[in-house]
């Protein structure tokens, strides 16, 4: 029994070619280790840089080559040269007193018309007796409607009614003269914007163009973002939309689509009221634009 064991176990060995075992094992190994490497990353990626966010200044003027600057900054008006003094005007030598003019003839004297004699006057015609005046008629007071009790009580509560009606109405229309006031102000303030480089020209950090002005992309970002509010504890995360938008020569938005969503209504809703509100710009564009700007929440929390 011992020997057929034996001979079973030599005869395997003879079909397999030497080394066979071996090669097996690094396979077996091969097999395991590779998902393994390709699971799990021996260099951690790092995150894309992103370029630096600044703010535009809206009194800038959109263009399509910017020179090389701050978008921040405003441009400083040249003094104007100065007005050349006038010339003295020459003088003039002054005219010769003109000659006198000979006096015309004397009128000759017209003969003075006789006053002819007064006609008679006629004789008034004697005054004529005035007819007796008729006794007036006193009209009968008509007699006035009574008014009930409770006539009055239901009079009294509709005028008291009308009246907190109105004090309503002027109290909403004050609270929102008072936001609106607010809002403004906030807009004014949130413009203001100082370079922190002082006389910068105006362009953009990254400008090779050779125009005075900010780059029109940057420029419609900042305009949206002045029109966009959203609490920051209204949604948590960093949701980031892409939307393609289409404006005029004359800075009016033709249409827009989202090219992809965040994921969160919420955020989406919020930008596409400030796209609605931002249908015209403040400044013309340099020609019909097409921009594809990516909003993200995190840039547009840190440009407020």
């Amino acid at each position: 029994m011992e020997s057929s064991r034996k001979q079973r176990w030599r005869q395997l060995q003879s079909v397999f070619e030497p080394g066979f075992s071996r090669m097996l094992l690094i396979s077996l190994l091969l097999h395991i280790l590779l998902p393994v490497l390709y699971f799990t990353p021996l260099f951690p990626k790092g995150e894309p840089l992103k370029p630096p966010v600044y703010r535009v200044n809206l009194v800038n003027k959109p263009v399509k080559n910017p020179q090389a600057g701050r978008p921040e900054a405003v441009a400083t008006k040249k003094p104007a040269p100065p007005k050349p003094e006038p010339k003295p005007a020459p003088v003039k030598p002054k005219p010769l007193p003109p000659k006198p003019k000979p006096e015309p003839p004397k009128p000759e004297p017209k003969p003075i018309p006789k006053p002819e004699p007064p006609k008679p006057e006629p004789k008034p015609e004697p005054p004529k007796p005035k007819p007796a005046p008729k006794p007036a008629v006193k009209p009968k007071p008509e007699p006035k409607p009574s008014v009930s009790k409770a006539q009055e009580n239901a009079l009294q509560k509709r005028l008291e009614q009308l009246r907190k009606k109105a004090e309503q109405k002027q109290a909403e229309e004050d609270r929102k003269a008072r936001l609106e006031a607010l809002r403004v102000a906030a807009a004014a303030e949130s413009q203001q914007i100082e370079s922190p480089v002082k006389d910068a020209p105006v362009g953009m950090l990254d400008g090779k163009g050779d125009e005075a002005g900010v780059a029109a992309a940057e420029f419609v970002r900042e305009y949206i973002q002045q029109q966009w509010s959203l609490s920051q504890y209204q949604i948590s995360g960093s949701p980031e939309a892409e939307v393609l938008l289409f404006y005029s020569t004359s800075g009016a938005l033709q249409h827009y689509r989202f090219l992809e969503k965040s994921g969160s209504s919420i955020f989406d809703d919020s930008l596409i009221r400030a796209i609605n509100k931002s249908k015209q710009l403040n400044q013309p564009l340099p020609e019909a634009m097409e921009f594809h700007i990516v909003f993200n929440l995190k840039e547009m929390m840190d440009r407020r």
